[in-house]
């Protein structure tokens, strides 16, 4: 479980998230994010294990200098510095590795080294105290003078120590935001490719809808034109008003129940024209159901293939039922025929492949689509689920 805000803990920790937060400001989110992680974990319990370990480890390297010769004040200066001084500076590299690139650097190196070179002096003369018990000037700048051969050298090597480790550390983690930019771009890149990719398959599969249903009844029209046969006329005008209604209607993403069953009744009235007397069919599509949303041409697809597949190769014909019930578990639309029936080892043809893809790329995903063997007769059941 997430610790809680410092703003919300005990008196200490919001007087740190007081004294916190206008430095939070000034940052950028990301990195807001990683600083109050930090600090919720530095000022809570399980934090302090690292308060205790920094304490020893100041007190160890203040022992350890102390006995190696070094007066006290200098051990313990030279235990914080590298103690909580280099932490706090690598901290900040880390988290703002902006501020610490090679021009912002050199902008502030004078800073730097000032402050180095009064920090080594401020050590030597509390060393100086505490060796000879009282601040003697003329003995402190004695020693200083026949020290500052060494002292200042190491001080200023220490001072360039420090600015290559945590100019090292920014260029790191710089480097390690880039990358991650850079993969995120690619990924954002990546996906708006697969997107336009999908985009550009669902259009082609409805592109292939259209034809699909009209080349045949084209074909009987011209049959019986040719023929001279008097219904020629008749199925001329429903075919011209199903077309004005079905050229719209599968130029969308999606449509409702009620305007995808109109274009069915209109697509049954035509091949009712064709067939004659051995085709009869009915829509039945519940009120309930009316703006529910499907892509467009799929209840038209599996009406073709019932009258294509089911009631054109029986010698008497048949009737084609389609049904659309709808509750809370989803929307289910079922076609059936009582036609010829499944052909043994029959498989999906570009119809039903076509439904089944555009079934995967519509809402979630969770449609489904199955055909039954009737006794006589085969059912398409087509369920789509309530959006999650």
């Amino acid at each position: 479980m997430n610790a809680p805000p410092l703003s919300e803990g005990n008196r200490l920790q919001r007087a740190y998230a007081r004294w916190a937060a206008p430095h939070y400001a000034r940052m950028e989110p990301a990195t807001r994010e990683q600083a109050e992680l930090m600090d919720r974990f530095l000022y809570s319990r399980r934090g302090l294990g690292v308060w205790a370990g920094l304490l020893g480890s100041v007190a160890g390297t203040t022992a350890g200098l102390r006995f190696a010769g070094l007066p006290t004040g200098v051990a313990l200066l030279i235990a914080l510095f590298v103690w909580v001084g280099l932490p706090i500076s690598l901290l900040g590299a880390w988290l703002v590795p902006g501020k610490f690139a090679g021009p912002m650097l050199r902008r502030k190196l004078p800073v730097i080294v000032a402050l180095a070179l009064a920090g080594g002096l401020l050590g030597f003369i509390v060393g100086h105290i505490v060796k000879h018990g009282s601040l003697d000037l003329m003995r402190l700048f004695d020693s200083l003078w026949r020290g500052a051969a060494v002292l200042v050298p190491a001080v200023l090597a220490g001072a360039a120590g420090v600015l290559f480790l945590t100019w090292g550390v920014a260029q790191t983690r710089r480097q390690m935001l880039e990358r991650a930019v850079e993969r995120e771009r690619l990924a954002r890149e990546r996906d708006t490719a697969a997107r336009h990719a999908a985009e550009a398959r669902l259009k082609l599969l409805q592109a292939q809808i259209q034809p699909h249903f009209i080349f045949n009844t084209l074909a009987a029209l011209q049959h019986w034109v040719d023929v001279g046969d008097p219904r020629a006329p008749g199925l001329l005008r429903t075919l011209t008003a199903f077309l004005r209604g079905s050229t719209e209607l599968l130029g969308r993403d999606t449509v409702t129940l009620a305007a995808e069953g109109e274009a069915v009744a209109q697509y049954l009235q035509i091949m009712q024209a064709r067939l004659g007397e051995r085709l009869s069919g009915t829509v039945d599509i519940d009120p309930a159901c009316a703006s529910r949303s499907l892509p467009p041409g799929l209840l038209l697809t599996l009406v073709e293939n019932a009258i294509e597949h089911g009631i054109a190769p029986a010698l008497d014909g048949g009737t084609v039922l389609v049904q659309a019930r709808c509750d809370g578990q989803g929307t289910t639309l079922t076609v059936r025929d009582d036609g010829a029936g499944l052909a043994p080892g029959w498989q999906d043809g570009t119809g039903l492949a076509n439904c089944r893809e555009r079934l995967r790329h519509h809402g979630d995903g969770r449609g489904t689509l199955t055909l039954n063997a009737l006794e006589r007769g085969t059912e398409a059941v087509l369920h789509l689920p309530e959006a999650a």
